[in-house]
């Protein structure tokens, strides 16, 4: 039972956050519960949509709770296999005709979990066969399925400007975030683990060399996906950017007499900075200024969208490659992130009518 307590100094938010977490804690709402939707818990309570969607908030970005775009809520963890644990079995009475319950439909694996599959056990028994421990590799007479990546074309600069212009709406720094990522190529996890000791406005870089994860309620800044330690360059722009957001959350603290420390975090809803934004969360807040701003674009787009107009650009692959974060040469980049940008498309189109009409005299000029 969610109540507000009008004696409470605390805000409305904070007492059902506090209230939610206690039971995360104690175990009454268990790792992979679903929570009911905002407007739910608001009929059900009596307390308003606004202080259930801060308290939610507030949980998602301690790792408490996953926030789901399009999709239920739920307790962060793993599920328990116990069966005398489990929140989920049905009782003796439970009628899955009236509960509306979907029966189990099993899908096969995509082509690219097979190739995946297969490439762990080509190399495991390779690596055996060197070793002496079996005479032959068996995945070699396996054929794995081929795999077609679906064209799609690169998001405009255009669109990538109506989702920062909607995110600045929301907030600046959920405006700077995301213009960071577009100019950066920076994942999700490194650019939440970004420690103000990590940029040099002076110089215009940015020392990219944790990335911080939330799993199961614990946080941890780890190196990066690849291990790669890296500095990036940022133009005056986006320095001034980050100085004006750095002066405006400075002078907040000054008023109240505290600062920002070199190991605060540039983004965090902590007053200090103490403690990083979760992925999973700013996740979340793009994809609503996305959907709000009528674009499809997510915080891996992002990361395509800065692959695709840097080659587009002129710009070689191994230099975007190492931008990005990426090892193997850019083999990567090139197959999973360089989306055909169609301004580039009509100027090959228009260069080959060019070359071909110089040696067809019957052509028309361009």
């Amino acid at each position: 039972m969610l109540a507000v307590n009008p004696r409470d100094r605390r805000p409305a938010w904070q007492q059902v956050a506090a209230a939610l977490t206690s039971a995360i804690q104690a175990g009454v709402l268990a790792p992979g519960d679903e929570l009911p939707s905002i407007t739910e818990v608001s009929a059900l309570q009596g307390i308003g949509t606004g202080v259930i969607r801060h308290a939610l908030e507030a949980l998602a970005a301690d790792g408490l709770i996953i926030v789901r775009h399009g999709r239920p809520a739920v307790v962060a963890g793993e599920p328990s296999n116990d069966p005398r644990l489990s929140r989920r079995r049905p009782g003796p009475g439970h009628d899955c005709r009236l509960a509306g319950c979907h029966a189990h439909v099993c899908h096969p694996m995509k082509p690219s979990t097979i190739r995946g599959i297969h490439s762990i056990l080509s190399g495991a028994f390779a690596a055996a066969q060197r070793w002496e421990w079996t005479d032959r590799n068996p995945a070699e007479s396996a054929k794995p399925p081929t795999t077609i990546r679906p064209s799609i074309a690169a998001t405009s600069p255009d669109d990538v400007a109506k989702v920062i212009a909607e995110a600045r709406g929301r907030s600046a720094a959920l405006g700077l975030y995301l213009w960071l990522v577009v100019v950066t190529g920076v994942r999700r996890g490194e650019l939440c683990g970004l420690q103000l000791r990590d940029i040099d406005l002076d110089r215009g870089l940015v020392h990219v060399a944790f990335n911080y994860v939330v799993r199961g309620g614990q946080r941890v800044r780890k190196d990066t996906k690849t291990h790669q330690d890296r500095w990036l360059a940022i133009d005056p722009d986006s320095c001034a950017l980050i100085a004006t957001y750095l002066d405006e959350t400075g002078a907040a603290l000054a008023a109240v007499g505290a600062g920002l420390l070199d190991d605060a975090y540039l983004f965090s809803n902590d007053p200090a900075h103490a403690r990083p934004w979760n992925p999973d969360w700013v996740t979340h807040q793009i994809a609503a200024a996305a959907d709000a701003a009528g674009v499809k674009l997510d915080i891996k787009g992002g990361r395509h969208y800065t692959a695709s107009q840097l080659l587009a650009g002129g710009f070689d692959l191994r230099n975007t490659a190492a931008r990005l974060g990426h090892s193997g040469g850019g083999a990567t980049t090139l197959r999973h992130y360089a989306d055909p940008v169609p301004e580039v498309d009509r100027r090959a189109a228009t260069y080959l009518a060019q070359l071909t009409a110089r040696s067809t005299p019957s052509s028309p000029q361009p």
